[in-house]
């Protein structure tokens, strides 16, 4: 359990490149924690610190995501519809 995770690369359905992401589980992704994200290549999943903040794609501005307060800890509750290609692997 101690790599109980994958790299996945997500994409927005524009085909611009978001984020490299440590996953765990399977099924798909439903949210994004702070503390597990490898490359943020569109610089918007960090420095949000308000609930209900929105995260937009930086190329087409289709939201990506909304910031939830879970457990003491903010995180990006993502939007299904707006995701594009997930790629991924064993890490």
């Amino acid at each position: 359990m101690v790599n109980d995770f994958k790299n996945i690369t997500v994409f927005c359905k524009c085909g611009e490149k978001l984020v490299k992401y440590k996953k765990r589980g399977k099924g798909r992704l439903r949210k994004i924690h702070r503390d597990r994200i490898a490359e943020d290549f569109s610089g918007i999943f960090s420095g949000y610190e308000e609930d209900g903040t929105e995260l937009l794609c930086t190329s087409c501005q289709g939201r990506i995501a909304t910031v939830r307060s879970m457990q003491g800890k903010f995180v990006a509750k993502v939007n299904q519809g707006q995701l594009g290609i997930i790629r991924g692997g064993r890490g």
